[in-house]
């Protein structure tokens, strides 16, 4: 896999801030509203699957690496530092996740505000586990990385409060099912490695935490730096 373009990604973060911020104070345009309205499909993005496959009520089973990021302190980031802040800071913030996860084959599921929630694999993607445990790893350190080194120092240059994330990584069988009704439909993904993957971000402040699974089936390499420590109890911190 190619290196990680930090110069790209800076442009795309400093390109999405400078954008929301020219639109200040926030408005909400008969465009937008007519926009807006028009959206009923909240979700398409499960590795494979889609709206049109599946029934309401039906399901399918999978395996995939999940991955979660979470922003520490959200709710008290947002009463703090007000809406047109926290509205430019999401605008950085989700564009530069985006790159990422884009870089490492993930598919995004989930927004949720504060964070996102991302699949790997899949016996439809023809990506091994092995490798898709490995790139939803490497997505979650890089997505931290680029926090640090380039939305932060943004929002240090505009004197906006620094922010603080957690990732998750756990893989493991995942249930796929359509829900909604008529025209308003949704793509949903359940199991209890979805919900570990939470629970390890919303345990974690600037790390990426893994399950036992995803350690025991990352791929080894000679010299290799990465290394895990901690208990499956509370996920391994990934190292490196």
């Amino acid at each position: 896999m190619s290196k990680l373009d930090m110069e790209k990604i800076k442009k795309t973060v400093k390109d999405s801030y400078d954008k929301a911020k020219s639109n200040l104070p926030i408005t909400l345009n008969k465009d937008a509203k007519r926009t807006l309205s028009e959206q009923v499909i909240v979700s398409n993005n499960i590795p494979g699957y889609s709206v049109e496959e599946l029934d309401f009520g039906s399901y399918v089973k999978d395996n995939f690496a999940v991955l979660f990021i979470d922003m520490r302190k959200y709710t008290e980031r947002t009463e703090k530092i007000g809406p047109e802040r926290t509205f430019t800071t999401m605008h950085a913030f989700v564009s530069g996740m985006l790159e990422v996860i884009s870089h490492y084959n993930g598919i995004v599921v989930d927004i949720m505000g504060d964070g996102f929630m991302v699949l790997f694999g899949g016996k439809k993607s023809d990506i091994a586990k092995v490798i898709a445990v490995q790139n939803a790893g490497l997505c979650g350190r890089d997505m931290l990385r680029v926090v640090n080194e380039i939305i932060n120092p943004l929002l240090k240059s505009e004197n906006i409060w620094q922010i603080a994330c957690g990732v998750g990584v756990t893989f493991g069988s995942v249930v796929v099912t359509k829900i909604g009704i008529n025209k308003i439909v949704d793509v949903k993904a359940f199991g209890d490695c979805i919900n570990k993957a939470s629970k390890y971000a919303n345990k974690s402040w600037n790390e990426v935490r893994v399950s036992k699974q995803v350690k025991d089936l990352w791929p080894s390499s000679e010299g290799g730096k990465l290394t895990f420590k901690g208990s499956e109890s509370d996920g391994y911190i990934l190292h490196g």
